[in-house]
């Protein structure tokens, strides 16, 4: 069991070790064959990016930007995963809602969700609002996906799904519970997959451009280097931002998405 599990565990890691090996390694070529800035500035290698992580991890400036940019990512992600939901299921039960939201959700999913960043911080920031200028940029990126993948979820339900309901005799919460939720949870959970993505990059747009009002985050940071024209810097927040998106797709939306197939019988147990 334990060979079995290490194996699996090995399959799925070299192809990522590979992938970033051969990210690295075109990074570290474009340095050696010496890459500059306009103004001069020589490309950062990798090991100087590594190199900055743990200098600003050991003045105590990495991790409570990280622990805060965490936060915001959760509690935006959360609330736009309870609103796009309660719009999801809106407008798959409700005719007159899907002619009308239908499209203008499918219009905001569409929408760079840095069009929004202007918007909350003028109405938000400026009034010193500035969290709640961060999570509506975040709610407006991700909302859509989740709506829109339980609307699509639904659409693709097979319609002998409700015959058997029917002939079952489920009604109400059962009926909900192990019929409807039970078709729609792929793409619900492809939804809310596809939704982090967009929170995750709302966010950074939103830590970027609000950075100079916004408490410590992974995006001030970013800004800072920016300013400063220090580029081991913001390299150093760019290389913790990929890795954070990873580590979040790779420990919590993979293994769901696994957990699904395998109770459907799609992967081996």
């Amino acid at each position: 069991m334990e060979r079995n599990r290490f194996q699996r565990i090995l399959r799925a890691a070299w192809p990522r070790v590979v992938a970033i090996g051969m990210l690295l390694g075109i990074w570290q070529l474009l340095v050696v064959v010496g890459v500059q800035s306009p103004g001069g500035e020589p490309l950062p290698g990798p090991g100087d990016a590594i190199n900055e992580i743990g200098f600003l991890a050991h003045t105590n400036v990495l991790v409570p930007a990280l622990l805060q940019t965490l936060e915001r990512a959760a509690v935006g992600y959360v609330l736009a995963l309870v609103l796009g939901t309660l719009v999801g299921l809106a407008v798959v039960r409700v005719p007159v809602l899907r002619a009308g939201v239908g499209s203008l959700l499918a219009g905001l999913q569409s929408l760079p969700s840095v069009v929004w960043v202007p918007i909350a911080t003028l109405f938000l920031a400026i009034g010193g609002q500035v969290e709640n200028a961060v999570y509506f940029v975040v709610i407006m990126g991700a909302f859509p996906s989740i709506a829109m993948g339980l609307m699509s979820s639904y659409d693709n339900i097979p319609p002998l799904t409700f015959s058997l309901a029917r002939s079952m005799g489920a009604r109400g919460p059962r009926y909900y519970r192990h019929f409807i939720f039970s078709a729609t949870l792929p793409g619900y959970v492809a939804g809310m997959k596809q939704a982090w993505a967009f929170s995750w990059r709302s966010l950074m747009a939103a830590e970027l451009i609000i950075g100079s009002t916004a408490s410590s985050g992974l995006g001030q940071i970013l800004d800072n280097g920016r300013s400063l024209d220090d580029l081991p810097e913001m390299f150093a927040a760019v290389l913790t931002i990929l890795v954070v998106g990873i580590a979040v797709n790779d420990l919590v939306f993979a293994p769901m998405e696994r957990g699904l197939l395998r109770r459907r019988g799609l992967l081996p147990a």
